[in-house]
């Protein structure tokens, strides 16, 4: 019996052995498994947090760059207000010697109208002087025979002024002041006000200009208009399509063309189209600015601000273009409307985009203003167009 519960047993126990054996293994394997699955997440850890500390160090830059460029923009608009007022106090500089000139010229007024005064009784006196003597001359042949040389009533010169200096210089005096109240006094909201003592300040000194020494000019003046007026009445009429085979175009810097009409070495700039084209980058940037006021985010104010820029910049090109056009191929305006829109005042508009910022209302405000007052001005002088056409023509000598 021994032997067999000792045979009975040896399997059993060898079987515990396999068991225990088989146990250990499985632990084993679990624990290294389970090693290296911590081993793994560890690393999957640590590079999850090298790439948000990647990420983090990106985003920290951007945030960097954006306070960089926020601070950059402060000192750009506190640089352009530093600018735009110091341009307002000479603004105000030059308002103020224009009162000054004002007044000076409304004294020179007074001045040569009490000269036409003083002259108009010097030549009363003079009169009065010359039929006493002729009297005594004729009662000296009557009574007693003698025969006196008294001076003739053209024998004295030197007694008539020619006031034609003081009254060039006066009218210079006066286009002076038109130019600069069309301009810059307009920048400082005193349009209205400059307009009319413009207004009656040109009353006055033609008013004056009129009288005394001046009312022979004015007669010629009247007699070349009548004949201008005459000379009208006889011109046919045309349109755009009989200049249209003279019609040319010229590039402008990459801001779009140059309407011009050539006829051999003339070549006359089309003013309705260039008025146009000044008009309509105008709207265009109206438009983007009204954008601008209800857009919060910055990132979109910033590219419709670039696109202004776009807009300010591609007409300041084609106007640059137009001046050299005048400067090197002898280009020029046409003769019905020289005295509204001439180089001058190309350069002056030239001038005036390169300082300004048309991210400011005020500034395109200003611009603005100017435009329409051409537009008036160049409308009234060629309505209806067939003038305007009809002028060209004549010019062109078609």
């Amino acid at each position: 019996m021994n032997e067999s519960g000792q045979l009975i047993k040896k399997p059993f126990s060898i079987i515990q052995e396999i068991e225990v054996q088989l146990e250990n293994y499985l632990r084993r394997q679990r624990e290294e498994i389970e090693k290296t699955l911590d081993e793994r997440i560890e690393k999957e850890r640590e590079l999850a947090r090298q790439q948000m500390a990647q990420i983090e160090e990106g985003v920290r830059k951007e945030w960097q760059a954006l306070e960089e460029y926020g601070s950059f923009w402060e000192q750009v608009e506190e640089e352009r207000n530093r600018i735009l007022g110091q341009i307002r106090e000479y603004l105000q500089r030059i308002v103020q010697r224009q009162e000054e000139i004002e007044n000076l010229a409304r004294a020179t007024s007074e001045d040569i109208k009490t000269i036409n005064q003083l002259q108009e009784r010097l030549e009363e006196i003079r009169n009065q002087s010359m039929e006493k003597a002729a009297f005594l001359k004729k009662r000296l042949e009557e009574k007693f025979g003698l025969v006196s040389e008294l001076p003739e009533k053209a024998a004295e010169p030197s007694t008539v002024l020619d006031l034609t200096p003081e009254l060039e210089k006066l009218r210079k005096i006066k286009q002076l002041l038109n130019l600069e109240t069309r301009s810059e006094v307009q920048s400082i909201n005193l349009i209205e006000e400059a307009q009319s003592e413009e207004e009656s300040l040109e009353k006055k000194l033609s008013k004056e200009i009129k009288k005394g020494l001046a009312e022979k000019l004015a007669g010629v003046t009247t007699a070349g208009t009548e004949a201008s007026t005459g000379n009208r009445e006889k011109v046919e009429v045309f349109s755009r399509s009989d200049l249209a085979e003279y019609y040319r175009q010229e590039p402008a810097n990459g801001s779009g063309e140059i309407g011009y009409y050539q006829k051999g070495n003339k070549a006359i700039f089309e003013v309705e189209e260039l008025l146009a084209r000044i008009k309509a980058a105008v709207e265009e940037a109206k438009k983007l600015l009204y954008k601008i006021t209800f857009i919060s985010s910055a990132k979109e104010q910033f590219f419709l601000k670039q696109e202004l820029i776009s807009i300010q910049e591609g007409l300041r090109r084609y106007l640059q273009r137009i001046l050299l056009l005048v400067e090197k191929k002898s280009f020029r305006f046409p003769a019905l409307i020289q005295d509204i829109l001439n180089q001058t005042a190309v350069a002056d508009l030239v001038d005036l985009l390169g300082i300004q910022n048309w991210s400011s209302n005020e500034d395109l405000s200003f611009f603005e203003q100017k435009i329409i007052s051409l537009l008036a001005a160049f409308k009234a002088r060629t309505t209806p167009l067939s003038i305007y056409f009809t002028a060209l023509k004549k010019e062109l000598e078609v």
